[in-house]
C-alpha cells in the first residue's frame, strides 16, 4: 500500500497570517507584551441584534439540521441584498448558498468549476489563501504582478496577456486585502470588457464591500450585463457586522455552477451553523446602524494609523480607500542581516514584540501588512515600536 499523501495538498501553502497569528498568542500567554496588528479580525462586539437572535434560536430549539444551502429566509435576505445593494439583478434565494464563511464559499466555487489543467487568474499582492485553494482543486494559480504606480490594482493589458484558452477563472477582490485598494467603477468596467469575449468565470470576493474609507464607492462585477451569467459573488458576515467567529458567508452563482457548489457543500459540511444563520439573519436585518458606526472608527483609525506611519523615514506606503489594512514598502530598509521581509517581521515580532504580516505571504516580497481593526492604543504601541525598529536599522 503506498504512503504518499495528496500532492495537491502537499504543495499548498499554510495560512501565514493564522501562523503568525498564533505565534503572538502564544507569546502573550507567556507573559510578553505582544502589540498584534496582524489578524484581518474586526474588534467589535457581535451586534446586540445577531447575539439576540442566535439567543433566540438556542431557546427555541432551533438546533437541528437546516436546508443543506441554507435558511429560506436568510436566502431570501442575501438576495434581497445583491439585488439592491449590488445591482446583481438575477440574485433569487435559488442561486444563493450559505456557507461557513466566505472561504468556504470559495472553495465550494473553484471544486464546482476547476478541472485538472484549468488555469485561474490571481492578481498579487493576493489575499494569502487563493493560490491554495486553486492548487487544492488541481488547476494551477496563475499569478499576475501588479504595480505600485497603478495603485497595485490590475489593468487590463495586464488581464488580457494573462487569458489562455486554459483560463477557468479570474478572482477579483475590491476593497482588496493586503493593499486597501479599490476598483472604481470605470476600472472593473474596463477589466469587464476585457472578459466579455473570453469564456471564463469571474470569481469576485467582496467580503470588505462595506468597509470602503474614502470616495471611492463599491462596485460588484455581476452588475456588468454582459458578463454577470459568468460572475459568481462572494461576501459574509464576518468583516461587515464583526462575526469572524460566527462562520457565516454567501455565495451568489449562475444556475450551472451554483448546483455544483451547493453539491460540494452538501458532501462536505451539510450546511452551517443552525444557530449561525439565525444570528447572521438577525444582522442583515437589523445591524445597519452597527456597520456605518463600526465603519466611522475605521475611517478614524485608517488617519492615525497613515499619520504616525508617515512620520518613519525609509517606509512608503498608499492610503488605502477600503478594508482595514496598510500596505507598506520596507524594500529600502532591507540588508544582509535582515535580507527579506519575513526576516524584517520575524524580528519585529521576536524583538520589538510586534505582529505583523510579511509580503511573502501575499505574493509580494519587501512589503508588510498592517491591520488597523485594533484600538488607538494598541495601533499607537506597535506603529512605536515599529518606528523603534526602523531607526535602529537605519543607525
Amino acid at each position: 500500500m503506498s504512503h504518499t499523501l495528496a500532492k495537491h495538498i502537499l504543495v499548498a501553502e499554510e495560512s501565514q497570517t493564522l501562523a503568525i497569528a498564533n505565534r503572538a498568542k502564544t507569546m502573550k500567554s507567556q507573559g510578553i507584551d505582544v502589540v498584534s496588528l496582524s489578524t484581518g479580525e474586526p474588534d467589535f462586539p457581535t451586534p446586540d441584534c445577531a447575539k439576540q437572535a442566535a439567543n433566540d434560536a438556542i431557546i427555541h430549539n432551533f438546533t437541528h439540521y437546516t436546508d443543506s444551502n441554507g435558511i429560506k429566509e436568510l436566502r431570501e435576505a442575501v438576495a434581497e441584498k445583491f439585488r439592491n445593494e449590488n445591482q446583481i439583478l438575477s440574485a433569487s434565494a435559488d442561486t444563493v448558498l450559505i456557507t461557513s464563511g466566505a472561504k468556504q464559499a470559495l472553495v465550494n466555487t473553484l471544486t464546482a468549476i476547476c478541472n485538472e489543467g484549468d488555469e485561474v487568474i490571481i492578481f498579487a499582492p493576493y489575499w494569502v489563501s487563493y493560490p491554495a485553494m486553486v492548487t487544492m482543486t488541481g488547476a494551477k494559480p496563475i499569478i499576475i504582478q501588479t504595480l505600485p504606480e497603478h495603485q497595485f490594482k490590475p489593468t487590463p493589458d495586464q488581464l488580457r496577456a494573462a487569458l489562455t484558452p486554459q483560463t477557468k477563472c479570474v478572482i477579483i477582490n475590491s476593497p482588496n486585502n493586503p493593499t486597501g485598494m479599490m476598483l472604481t467603477r470605470d476600472e472593473m468596467a474596463n477589466l469587464m470588457a476585457v472578459l466579455e469575449n473570453h469564456d471564463c468565470y469571474i470569481l469576485s470576493d467582496e467580503i470588505y464591500e462595506k468597509l470602503t474609507l474614502g470616495a471611492i464607492e463599491h462596485c460588484s462585477p455581476g452588475s456588468f450585463p454582459s458578463i454577470a451569467s459568468r460572475v459568481c459573488t462572494v461576501n459574509g458576515v464576518s468583516k461587515a457586522f464583526a462575526m469572524t467567529g460566527w462562520r457565516i458567508g454567501f455565495l451568489h452563482a449562475p444556475p450551472e455552477v451554483w448546483k455544483q457548489a451547493s453539491k460540494v457543500q452538501g458532501q462536505v459540511t451539510s450546511h452551517p451553523s443552525s444557530i449561525a444563520q439565525k444570528a447572521a439573519l438577525g444582522a442583515m436585518l437589523g445591524a445597519h446602524n452597527d456597520v456605518q458606526i463600526m465603519k466611522q472608527v475605521f475611517c478614524q483609525r485608517k488617519e492615525l494609523i497613515c499619520r504616525l506611519m508617515s512620520a518613519i523615514p525609509s517606509v512608503s506606503f498608499a492610503e488605502p480607500q477600503g478594508a482595514f489594512y496598510v500596505w507598506a514598502d520596507i524594500s529600502q530598509l532591507l540588508n544582509t542581516t535582515i535580507p527579506t521581509s519575513a526576516a524584517f517581521c520575524e524580528t519585529l515580532l521576536a524583538e520589538y514584540h510586534v505582529a505583523l504580516v510579511p509580503g511573502e505571504a501575499f505574493g509580494a516580497p519587501g512589503y508588510i501588512r498592517l491591520s488597523f481593526a485594533a484600538s488607538d492604543e494598541v495601533i499607537t504601541k506597535a506603529i512605536e515600536r515599529l518606528a523603534a525598529m526602523v531607526h535602529n536599522m537605519r543607525t
